[in-house]
């Protein structure tokens, strides 16, 4: 081939090449490529918030067909239903029923409804703290011409509890157990309490 052809050649090489950057003299200069640089942003997530506790929704108590009669059996379903009464009060802030179940004489209901007013008025409530007691092994005195109550006598477990709202935190009660009697009488067609011992 002469030396003419040869640089023809090289010419046309150079052309067929011509997009891939031939400069007539080995590999032509490649650019740097672009590569996107990490993020060094932290996902974000959003921390749990803790709720506020809410007082739990209480169903109102309702008196036995027991509690009409003027008799021992009437006097012991009265006062388990005074204690659900009591239990009550103190969840819901309500009350009425056991004010209305109560003698203006009766001390600890008076000392009971304050209690719980003081609680509700703080914007607490109490969870739990029912008290319990077998009505069959409930015994009871009968009014007398001196006495004219019924006495019930029962041993009463208290439930545990936690009160809301009346310290900065909950405060925790252990559940307990209580000698009981519980002074009643039928007044105006229903038994009213008039006085209660816990020891």
């Amino acid at each position: 081939m002469s030396r003419s052809g040869r640089v023809l050649a090289a010419v046309a090489v150079c052309a067929a090449l011509a997009l891939s950057g031939c400069d007539g003299g080995g590999e032509g200069p490649t650019a740097d490529p672009t590569t996107a640089e990490p993020t060094t942003e932290e996902p974000t997530s959003e921390e749990p918030t803790s709720e506020a506790p809410e007082p739990p929704e209480v169903e109102s108590p309702t008196p036995a067909p027991e509690t009409q009669t003027d008799d021992h059996v009437g006097a012991i379903w009265a006062a388990r239903y005074f204690l659900d009464l009591y239990a009550y009060m103190r969840a819901t802030g309500d009350t009425a029923s056991f004010e209305a179940m109560s003698a203006p004489e009766c001390q600890f209901c008076e000392s009971a409804v304050d209690n719980a007013r003081e609680i509700h008025d703080a914007g607490g409530w109490v969870e739990g703290g029912g008290l319990l007691f077998d009505i069959n092994e409930a015994t009871v005195e009968y009014p007398t011409a001196d006495e004219p109550n019924y006495f019930v006598r029962f041993t009463a477990t208290e439930e545990p509890s936690v009160i809301y709202g009346r310290e900065d935190t909950p405060e925790d009660k252990d559940g307990a157990t209580f000698d009981v009697a519980v002074a009643l009488r039928v007044v105006d067609g229903k038994f009213v309490v008039y006085g209660v011992n816990a020891g």
